[in-house]
C-alpha cells in the first residue's frame, strides 16, 4: 500500500525514553500490514557531517552550540534526495529524532529557537510528531554511564529538552504519549495514535 504524496511520523523525546525501538517497531507493524514504509534516524553517523556529530558527542572535538546544531540541521539535508524520492514513491517514513530534536536541544543550550527553524527550512515537515515523555529520573538506568554520549551525560541538559520538548508539543499540537509504561503498552498507543492520524490527515485505513 502506498500513501499519496508520502508520509512522515517523527518519533521525539529526551535520550533514553525509547525513540528507536518504537520508530522501528512502528515501521515493521506498518510493513506488516503492506504499507511501504521506510526507516531514518538521526543523527545518521554513517554520512560525512555525521562523522563529525559522533566526535563531539563522543568528545573528541570541542564545537560551539551554535555549530553543533547547525551540523544536527545539516545532517537531515545530506538526507534530502531520499527522503524527497520516498515520500514521492508514497511510502510512510518513520524518523527517530527529526527536526523537532534540533528545537528541544537547541532551545535547552540558549539558542533561538527561532534561528534553530530556519536552519531547516525548506526540509520536508512531518506531518506527525510523536513525543514519547517520561520522568527523566526513570530513564537513568536504561543506558549504562559508560555508553552515554556528552549530551546524554548532561542531566541538566536532559531536563531543559524535556521541558522544551513539553512546550513545543503544546504549541504545535504533537502527540503526547506515556512512555513510562511497558514497550508493548508504549507500542499500542503509538501504532492507535498513527492509525487516526493516516486515517485523518490522508484517508488510509489500517
Amino acid at each position: 500500500m502506498k500513501i499519496p504524496g508520502g508520509y512522515i511520523v517523527a518519533i521525539e523525546g529526551i535520550d533514553a525514553v525509547g525513540k528507536n525501538t518504537q520508530s522501528l517497531l512502528l515501521s515493521e507493524w506498518l510493513k506488516k500490514k503492506g504499507v511501504a514504509t521506510a526507516h531514518f534516524s538521526f543523527p545518521d553517523y554513517d554520512t560525512p557531517i555525521g562523522k563529525e556529530i559522533r566526535a563531539f558527542l563522543s568528545g573528541a572535538r570541542a564545537y560551539p552550540k551554535e555549530l553543533q546544531h547547525l551540523l544536527f540541521a545539516a545532517n537531515r539535508w545530506e538526507k534530502l534526495d531520499e527522503l524527497e524520492s520516498r515520500l514521492r514513491a508514497g511510502e510512510a517514513i518513520i524518523v527517530n529524532r527529526y527536526s523537532g530534536s534540533n528545537l528541544a536541544y537547541g532551545v535547552a543550550d540558549g539558542l533561538d529557537a527561532g534561528w534553530l527553524a530556519s536552519l531547516e527550512k525548506g526540509m520536508p515537515k512531518a506531518n506527525l510528531v510523536i513525543l514519547l515523555d517520561a520522568p527523566a529520573r526513570a530513564l537513568t538506568s536504561r543506558r549504562p554511564t559508560g555508553k552515554k554520549d556528552v549530551y546524554e551525560r548532561s542531566s541538566t541538559l536532559q531536563a531543559k529538552a524535556q521541558k522544551a520538548y513539553r512546550e513545543l508539543a503544546h504549541r504545535h499540537g504533537w502527540s503526547l504519549i506515556d512512555a513510562s509504561g511497558t514497550v508493548g503498552g508504549v507500542q499500542a498507543a503509538v501504532v492507535k495514535t498513527t492509525k487516526a492520524a493516516l486515517e485523518r490527515d490522508k484517508g488510509v485505513s489500517i
